[in-house]
Parts: structure tokens; sequence; C-alpha cells
């Protein structure tokens, strides 16, 4: 099965530009034209691998990404410890909206800290709403301790260097804070015996929680991922039948969460003052790159269901994208996913074309 015409442009375009947004966002907009307003002092990421820009390098965990082939084409091509061969969807953000690639909070020095005020990464790969997520791993940043960096963040090194009256305050409250955080709950917790109505609403209990937390430290502007189809990545689609299909029961349990949490933002935008809430539907996106779930390869084009790393991906807990492991050579003309759970910088491109450009997936609460 082909791709569909949109997606045949995305890479069309991709292929022409080399992947420098530059050519993508050259017009100048107005203000009305910039999705959310722009004009963000700063931006502040709060999630997991799928944003995670380094900090997981600064942690004694098995999940890390600051080894080749990860980073083959980032600046310079230098595994960053971002998890995929290039830019995250984060980075595509911030280009958007003209701020500089958001640096991984954990791997600044105080000196640094001190004098950045275009915002930090907090994101942990592994982690999650849940405290234990991920632990078994090892040490990890869940949502309630990146909330607490934040707030360090803020008792540290902004009350020092922004100063004047009202600068802080007014910084907070133009900045953006997104968040893209839940799917790992999801991967360790989440069993064909949990009630999915009840982990949901707990996982959406504890995430709101923490919005209120970041509102009550000043924080107004809220850039909300909702949760990926984690049943249709190659982690998980060399376990079902017939093989390379989708784990339906797991992507609808997502779906649950991503509905309610959709529905609470108008809830949220009315119990918090001056708040505002920009909702991406990034389940949707990558459920539309991968295809039907029947299909073991959705296009000619593109590898939809395998990962460029390893080549030779088996599902098993110890197949995964390591130093010596095969992979593909052009992972951005070949695939959608860079490893077994996470996508490529073209998926990534495509996702800030679907947000931004089209606005199919990213709308204002």
């Amino acid at each position: 099965m082909g791709l569909v015409s949109s997606q045949k442009s995305y890479i069309l375009l991709l292929l022409l530009s080399f992947l420098n947004v530059s050519t993508i966002y050259s017009r100048k907009p107005s203000k009305e034209d910039v999705l959310f307003g722009g004009n963000f002092p700063a931006m502040y990421v709060i999630g997991d691998s799928l944003v995670d820009a380094g900090n997981n390098n600064h942690l004694p965990t098995l999940i890390k990404a600051n080894y080749p082939p990860y980073g083959s084409d980032f600046e310079g091509g230098k595994a960053t410890g971002r998890f995929s061969n290039g830019k995250t969807i984060a980075d595509y953000i911030a280009i958007y909206y003209k701020l500089p690639l958001v640096p991984a909070y954990l791997g600044l020095p105080d000196t640094r800290k001190d004098i950045i005020k275009t915002g930090f990464n907090y994101a942990s790969a592994g982690c999650g709403i849940l405290p234990l997520t991920g632990k078994i791993a090892g040490k990890c940043l869940s949502l309630s301790k990146q909330v607490k960096l934040f707030e360090g963040t803020i008792n540290k090194h902004l009350k020092d260097s922004l100063v004047a009256p009202f600068s802080l305050r007014d910084h907070l409250a133009n900045s953006l804070f997104m968040t893209v955080i839940g799917v790992n709950d999801y991967a360790f917790f989440y069993t064909r015996f949990t009630d999915a109505n009840v982990f949901a609403d707990k996982l959406l209990h504890k995430f709101l929680g923490k919005i209120e937390k970041l509102h009550k430290l000043g924080a107004r502007k809220f850039f909300i991922n909702n949760i990926k189809p984690l049943g249709c990545y190659p982690n998980m689609i060399t376990k079902t039948v017939p093989r390379g299909s989708c784990n339906e029961r797991v992507n609808l349990a997502i779906s649950i969460y991503n509905k309610k949490l959709r529905d609470s933002l108008p809830v949220m935008k009315k119990k918090l003052n001056n708040t505002s809430f920009l909702y991406s539907d990034y389940f949707k996106f990558m459920l539309g790159l991968r295809g039907p779930s029947r299909n073991q390869e959705s296009s000619n084009l593109l590898n939809t269901t395998g990962p460029c790393c390893p080549l030779d991906y088996d599902g098993s807990l110890t197949s995964s994208c390591k130093r010596d492991s095969p992979s593909c050579k052009a992972p951005d003309t070949t695939h959608i996913f860079f490893d077994p759970r996470h996508p490529t910088q073209l998926a990534n491109f495509m996702y800030s074309i679907a947000c931004f450009d089209e606005r199919t997936i990213c709308h204002v609460v």
C-alpha cells in the first residue's frame, strides 16, 4: 500500500530542503499566523525519551542514547542523548517559535544555568507520570522530579537573573511549557488485567496535579502532547498475531487516557486563571504515519513498521540499538522509526509540518 499524497509531499519537501527547517518557515508570519501566538521568551520541556535532550547521560541508568548511531544526522553528527538520529519534536517546536534548541538541564553547570533565559529541558527517558515508572532500569526523572527541578530553576537561577519588578512573573507567564509524558506508565504497568478507565483516571489525576503546580509557580501557556500509539511501535508488533499488526488492546487503553486528557483541558482552563492550552494529538499523527495495522510495510518508499537500528530487530529484550548494532544508511529517507521505540528525525520533522503548517493535529483549546 503506498503513502497517501500528503505523506509523499512531506518526503519530497524533506529531500529538497535536507531537513533545513529555515526553508520551511522562511516567510515572516504575522502574529495571527503563528499558532498559539508565539513570542515566547523561553520554552521549558517536561517529558520522556521522545524529547530527552541528554539528561539521561548524567544519570545511572541503562536507558541512554549517547553513542552512535544515535545523533548521526544531528548537528555535527554527534550523539547528544536524543533518542533519534537527529532532532526531536521539541527541537522543531523551538525552531518554529524562533527559540534556540532547549538544552538538557542536567548537562549544564550552574554558571550556565545562571545566564540562560530561553528555557531548559528536564525530560528523562524511561520515566513517566508515576514515581516508580522506569526505575527498574536505573534512575530517571519522574514527572514530579522534573517539576521540582523547574521549581529549583526559579529559586536558584531565574530569581537572581530576572530582578526587575514583575520580570520573573512576566517571563514565566509568557513562556511555553511543553509536556509529553505517560507512555512509559503503560509500557511498565499496564497489563491485560488492568482496568483501562481506572488506570487512565489515576494517571490523569497525577498529571493534572502537576499542571496545577506549574501554574502555581507561574506557568500559563501549556503545549500538551497526548500519548503515542504504543501498540503500533516496533517493540510491540513483533509480539502480535498476526506479526506486524498493532496491539489494539494497548492502543485502546491509551485512547481512553487521551480522550480524558483532551476533555479535561477546557475544565482546567476555567479553573486556572489566565491559562491557555495547545493540545497536540501525537497519537493520531503517529498512527497516520504507521498506516493500517494489518500491513507489514505500508509503503515501498518508507519502512513504517521496523526500526533503522537494529536492522535485525527481533523484538527480544536484548535486541536494541547498541553501539555495534547494524543500522540503515540513511534513516531520513527510509524509516519512520529510528529504534524500536522512537521516531526518526524525518518523522519528527513531519510532525512539525502537521502541527504548525497543516494544523491537523495541534489545536488551541
